[in-house]
């Protein structure tokens, strides 16, 4: 290893400590001080020495203060709670306002002005009521998981996606004598270990608003019908027990967003990443069993309710009227679980291949 990768190495696990508008900064101050001190003390290594473990050296640039949620995860923990917060309180609002709108008073004909005002109102009163609601709920989900990161220090991993320890340096000094040495740096992640924020910040974002429509608004969750003045919504899904229903599909829905929010932190594969993938795939894969294949999920009437609401000049297709629950859930269970599998198998393969310091090259 070459005084240059050595450097770096140093460098990189500092600076990916710290909140990310001081990285270059900091970046910049080490790569002056390391080299004007190695001229001092004759050699980088040496110099590396006396700076000491990385992730000590990096909390001379933290706040010392007291905190729920520290500077390593706060730029991330702010992104992710105003992406959440903005997706959940515009659907809320727009799937509420919805809800009033599409009703009877105002697309039949003999709707008056102040009918019309009042749903509007009483439409309004709704969306604020479940918006201010919603914005507590993301708020606590996101703070409580970058908490727990936070309490965990899951964002700091070695060679190997662990912390270093004192045991790792037992090959070079007694464990009574241990010191931090340069040889703990673990390698600049490959290229293709580092995690793209923009896949994880799509899916937080499909999660967020998916969860907003199951809580809010499931019967938009099917066809809609409009004839004439009148709008009808026949839903799909079992509302009655809608009750039961809904938590198995929240339980899969945060867990994912979970496993996203780690890898938006982590940044790269490793370890953690790739048991969490392995655990949140998992449950997901049993909920969704659990979903379609045990509790009563579809409409039982669909065909029905459908029929009674479509004109009677035009005839439904039979498909639809005969809708055939069990091998619609047998093909949506069986698009999830390969969903998912695949999933496991990149992040297995990736962490595996690239995320364990193996084959690594410095990112420029």
């Amino acid at each position: 290893m070459n005084d240059k990768e050595l450097i770096e190495r140093y460098i990189y696990q500092v600076v990916r400590r710290l909140p990310k508008g001081q990285r270059e900064e900091v970046s910049l101050e080490l790569q002056e001080l390391i080299g004007d001190m190695a001229e001092e003390e004759g050699s980088v290594e040496a110099t590396l020495i006396k700076l000491g473990d990385p992730a000590e050296f990096a909390k001379k640039y933290m706040d010392d203060s007291r905190h729920l949620i520290g500077p390593a995860y706060y730029d991330t923990y702010l992104m992710v709670l105003k992406i959440a917060m903005l997706c959940a309180v515009i659907a809320v609002f727009v799937v509420s306002l919805a809800e009033g709108i599409i009703s009877r008073e105002l697309w039949t004909g003999d709707a008056d002005v102040g009918r019309v005002v009042l749903a509007l109102i009483s439409g309004f009163s709704v969306a604020f009521s479940n918006t201010i609601n919603t914005a507590i709920g993301v708020f606590g989900i996101v703070t409580l998981v970058f908490a727990i990161m936070e309490r965990q220090k899951v964002d700091l991993d070695s060679k190997k996606g662990k912390n270093w320890s004192v045991s790792d340096l037992k090959d070079n000094v007694s464990e009574k004598n241990a010191v931090w040495t340069p040889k703990n740096l673990s390698p600049v992640p490959h290229n293709r270990a580092i995690i793209k924020r923009s896949e994880s910040i799509v899916n937080i974002i499909f999660i967020v608003i998916f969860c907003v429509l199951l809580i809010f608004a499931p019967r938009f969750f099917g066809m809609i019908v409009v004839d004439g003045d009148l709008v009808q919504t026949v839903p799909i899904f079992n509302l009655e027990k809608w009750h039961v229903i809904l938590p198995f599909f929240l339980i899969s829905l945060l867990v994912a967003m979970a496993d996203d929010i780690l890898r938006l932190v982590v940044g790269r594969y490793n370890l953690r990443v790739m048991f969490s993938s392995i655990i949140s795939g998992g449950i997901q894969i049993v909920c969704d069993v659990f979903i379609l294949k045990v509790l009563p999920l579809w409409n039982p009437d669909f065909g029905i309710e459908l029929e009674n609401a479509i004109n009677n000049n035009y005839v439904p297709p039979d498909f639809l009227v005969n809708f055939d629950t069990v091998s619609v859930s047998d093909v949506i269970l069986a698009g999830l679980i390969i969903i998912v599998a695949l999933e496991i198998i990149g992040t297995v393969y990736k962490t595996l291949r690239y995320g364990l310091g193996k084959d690594a090259k410095s990112i420029t």
